[in-house]
């Protein structure tokens, strides 16, 4: 039979699953999808599935198996050369160690993220890794070093037209605003963000 398809299939089924927060469904389906990958050898499957089974982990709250989850996939793109790949699995790493509060750590994997975006030239993710350091920089308290961040983030996605992301970047400008108790300014970016999402009607997770 057709085995890679029958994996693919499995992945979708599992992403699915996740989506409506059935887990031990999810698990089991990609549970499923990397048997078979390791089965025909196929690392990058393998990969995909692992990272799939952190996020998982990630969704329960369980960042011990989510992290290492997501740097047993990180190995094996490392291994064979899926640059994309690799930096969203230190993304995905990098956005644990927010949720941690671990900010050097946060920094650092982020920082790494990015730089492999700009090397492959991948505006979207370089944009929404700017975005994840400056929710540190924010974290920190430095709202400089946040606002500065959020704005190259905004004028990427402006450029590249992902107003979805730019209704985020407006939103977190708005916070800093806020924080600084600049309430004319923060009430502005905050009524052009939700502009933004009354146009495109999607709401905003």
């Amino acid at each position: 039979g057709n085995r890679r398809g029958e994996s693919s299939s499995l992945m979708n089924l599992g992403l699915i699953a996740n989506n409506r927060g059935e887990y031990d469904e999810a698990e089991r389906l990609h549970n499923e999808s990397l048997d078979i990958d390791r089965e025909r050898g196929d690392r990058r499957g393998e990969a995909t599935s692992l990272n799939n089974l952190g996020l998982i982990a990630n969704n329960r709250g369980d960042y011990e198996e989510a992290e290492r989850l997501y740097n047993e996939s990180l190995a094996i793109k490392r291994e064979i050369g899926d640059r994309r790949g690799e930096s969203h699995s230190l993304n995905n790493l990098g956005l644990i160690a927010i949720n941690r509060g671990e900010d050097d750590e946060a920094e650092r994997l982020h920082n790494e993220s990015l730089a492999i975006k700009r090397e492959i030239g991948d505006r979207e993710g370089e944009s929404g890794s700017l975005d994840n350091l400056g929710v540190t920089a924010y974290n920190r308290g430095d709202l400089d070093e946040a606002e500065r961040l959020y704005n190259e983030s905004l004028a990427i996605r402006r450029d590249i037209g992902n107003r979805r992301g730019e209704s985020s970047s407006l939103m977190n400008l708005g916070l800093i605003a806020n924080n600084r108790g600049e309430y004319d300014e923060a009430e502005r970016l905050s009524r052009e963000s939700v502009r933004i999402q009354n146009e495109i009607g999607i709401p905003l997770d």
